[in-house]
């Protein structure tokens, strides 16, 4: 877990803290696959709290996965995000989270992250992806 001050963060101070996916562990320095920052609240007119409270370091796959899904290992979900966020970064205030869509309930919670991306974390993220 990245134990920092975090207010006043920019998009590029937080990339730079984080040198591995949350998800399955890809470190920054491997090369087959870059390091992106997912917003966990999306969509038109992106909050950036200067906290860092709605990103999350993902690798390019695990990235993919969240918005997509892979052939062997399907789908990433939200509520797999939220538990790689608060492994990485700490307790998650999930109203705050909400409250940048102006609602109350995210209308998810965190849940188990699926067993292929878990295996993954063992082998450093596993196999480089194209």
């Amino acid at each position: 877990m990245v134990e920092v001050e975090t207010q006043g963060l920019s998009q590029q101070d937080y990339m730079m803290l984080h040198t591995a996916c949350a998800v399955c562990y890809w470190p920054a320095t491997r090369k087959g696959r870059r390091l992106e920052l997912h917003h966990i609240v999306g969509g038109p007119g992106r909050k950036n709290p200067p906290d860092g409270s709605n990103w999350v370091c993902l690798c390019g796959r695990c990235h993919h996965a969240v918005h997509g899904k892979l052939p062997v290992y399907g789908e990433l979900s939200k509520g797999a995000i939220l538990t790689a966020k608060i492994a990485e970064d700490g307790p998650v205030d999930l109203a705050a989270l909400a409250a940048l869509r102006g609602k109350k309930h995210l209308g998810y919670e965190p849940e188990p992250i699926p067993q292929e991306f878990i295996n993954d974390r063992h082998r450093q993220g596993g196999d480089p992806w194209p």
